[in-house]
Order: structure tokens, then C-alpha cells, then sequence
């Protein structure tokens, strides 16, 4: 059974989101590696390596995801970041397997997420067929999902 964060971590958690969002990632990634280290959790690895990403460290962003992983293996948000990471290392093959263990996870809600992002690795890499198959499958599971869908019609557009 987990134990609710305290009144206090909950507290210091908002203040570091808030940061996060203000653009101060400096203060960002020392709260939230404060924070880490009271109450190690998934998504708290996870915000503190989306706010390397934004600081331009995607080495940090990437150990960061990694160590979700390893906390919580079926902890979908951290195969996608982890592979969004590397897709803008443009390190597009190292990116496949992680965002096909994110699409595998029985209870990962972002597939939508990890089905667009394998789009478009496969589009970067000209493999226009399968990034249509991936792209369609992200509007399927959130048919919403305005980058998928504005990517489906462009490589519709492209193979017409």
C-alpha cells in the first residue's frame, strides 16, 4: 500500500511544477531533485527529466526516465518521454523499442502518444506506409488528438 505524500511534499511539489511551467527550470530540477529525495516516485523522475529535456540536457532527461523504469516498470509516460528524448537526439532506432514497451503496457493510457511519436520516427526515416499505420492507430485510440491527426493528413497528402 502506498503512504499519501505529506501535506508539505504535496506543497513543494506544486511549487516545482509551478516553476517548471513558468520556465524556471534551474529551479525546477533542484526542487524537484530535493523532492526526490524524501519521496522517490516515477512521475516525479519523469517531471525532473522533462525538465532537463527543456534545459537542453536530454543525457539527464534520459537517466531520469530510466530510473522511473526502474521504479515502476509499468509506468507508461516514462518509455514515451524516454523515447521523445531520443527522438530529438535524432537517435530515431533507439527510440522503437521504447515506445513499442510503452504501446505493449496493459494499462498505459498515453498510447495515443507512443503510437504518434513511432509515426513519426518512421516518417523521419521516409517509411511513409508505417508512419500512416501508426498515426491512424494514435487517432484511433484518441481520435482528439490534433497532432496525430494533422500528421495522418499529411502523409495522406504525400502518398496521394
Amino acid at each position: 500500500m502506498e503512504m499519501e505524500p505529506s501535506p508539505k511534499f504535496t506543497e513543494l511539489l506544486c511549487q516545482a511544477k509551478e516553476a517548471h511551467l513558468k520556465g524556471n527550470l534551474d529551479l525546477a530540477i533542484s526542487e524537484y531533485t530535493e523532492l526526490l529525495k524524501s519521496n522517490a516516485t516515477a512521475d516525479l523522475h519523469c517531471l525532473l527529466g522533462w525538465a532537463h529535456c527543456l534545459n537542453g540536457n536530454f543525457s539527464d532527461a534520459i537517466k531520469q526516465c530510466k530510473l522511473a523504469i526502474e521504479l515502476d516498470a509499468n509506468f507508461g509516460n516514462a518509455y514515451n518521454d524516454l523515447a521523445c528524448y531520443l527522438i530529438y537526439e535524432k537517435r530515431f532506432d533507439a527510440a522503437i523499442p521504447w515506445l513499442e514497451k510503452a504501446i505493449q503496457l496493459e494499462n498505459y493510457t498515453g498510447k495515443h502518444l507512443s503510437y504518434y511519436n513511432l509515426g513519426r520516427v518512421y516518417e523521419k526515416r521516409g517509411m511513409w506506409m508505417h508512419a500512416k499505420s501508426y498515426y491512424e492507430f494514435s487517432v484511433s485510440f484518441s481520435p482528439e488528438y490534433k497532432r496525430a491527426n494533422v500528421a495522418l493528413y499529411k502523409v495522406y497528402a504525400y502518398l496521394n
